[in-house]
């Protein structure tokens, strides 16, 4: 048994080690390539920045990066409050009542069975309606978000709310005289915070990392691109100038990694509790 378990650690701590350098590598050498010249990075891709210079962050600020930097913010933190505020309801509901009424499994199926529509079926027919309705726009992006962000945080939701909460809390909160709406904000709401952490990481990451929705309908008009958007069209414009381009990523990187270090510690939680019925 011993010697079983110092084999289990020693293979544990080998690809911990093994994922660790396949992960940060590529991070630090884009750390590193945002402080040189395109010049330095061409003839020395692996060597540390000798000297160590701004300039291209200088030059990315006055090119207007910020501004693509504040949609983006705008964006994912519209985004999220509309799914906190609109998924966790609805899953509350529906977990309540599963057992009870069959309209409400019929609704919970019909929800969650976007999981398995490909985006690349639909995403034409989404751009041509949303230009047509008018909705080509930064507004409309938060509408798609919410809506594509349905299924997957219904699906955890209702899974770790059907685990973790039991339906005693909601008798003990009536015998006190609480409607639904108080016994949800005062005291479902509260306990589902790893839930909440988890789903605010996995959305967020989506919505501020992702490209191909920004680019259907945001890529007419450039003052409503989102940051990874821009560093397309940037390097696209400065194919062949390295630097300013490697700058722009470490700041989308730095961004996404404080929130998730701010909420890491509720996510394992969640993820154990929520994924599985």
């Amino acid at each position: 048994m011993e010697k079983e378990n110092k084999s289990k650690k020693f293979w544990n701590y080998a690809l911990l080690i093994v994922g660790g350098i396949l992960i940060l590598i590529p991070l630090l050498y884009t750390f590193l390539s945002s402080f040189k010249t395109t010049k330095q990075i061409m003839e020395h891709f692996f060597a540390w920045p000798n000297p160590w210079t701004t300039a291209n962050f200088k030059r990315l600020f006055a090119d207007g990066v910020m501004n693509y930097f504040g949609n983006s913010i705008i964006i994912t933190v519209l985004s999220i409050v509309l799914v906190m505020i609109f998924v966790p309801m609805a899953a509350y509901a529906i977990a309540r009542n599963m057992s009870k009424r069959t309209a409400f499994n019929w609704m919970y199926i019909l929800l969650i069975i976007g999981i398995f529509v490909p985006f690349q079926v639909i995403m034409i027919p989404i751009t041509v309606m949303m230009s047509k309705i008018g909705l080509a726009n930064m507004w409309g992006l938060i509408i798609l978000y919410l809506t594509y962000a349905v299924p997957q945080t219904l699906f955890l939701y209702v899974s770790y709310i059907k685990q973790s909460v039991p339906d005693s809390l909601d008798e003990a909160a009536e015998i006190d005289g609480a409607n639904k709406i108080t016994t949800y904000f005062k005291i479902i709401f509260p306990l589902l915070k790893p839930m909440h952490a988890t789903t605010l990481i996995i959305n967020a990451m989506w919505f501020w990392n992702d490209f191909m929705l920004p680019l259907l309908i945001l890529n007419k008009d450039s003052k409503m691109w989102t940051l990874p958007l821009f560093q397309y069209n940037y390097t696209g414009q400065y194919f062949n100038d390295y630097g300013p381009s490697f700058a722009s990523y470490v700041i989308g990187i730095i961004t996404i990694t404080i929130v998730y270090l701010i909420f890491q510690k509720n996510i394992i939680a969640g993820m154990s509790n929520g994924a599985v019925k």
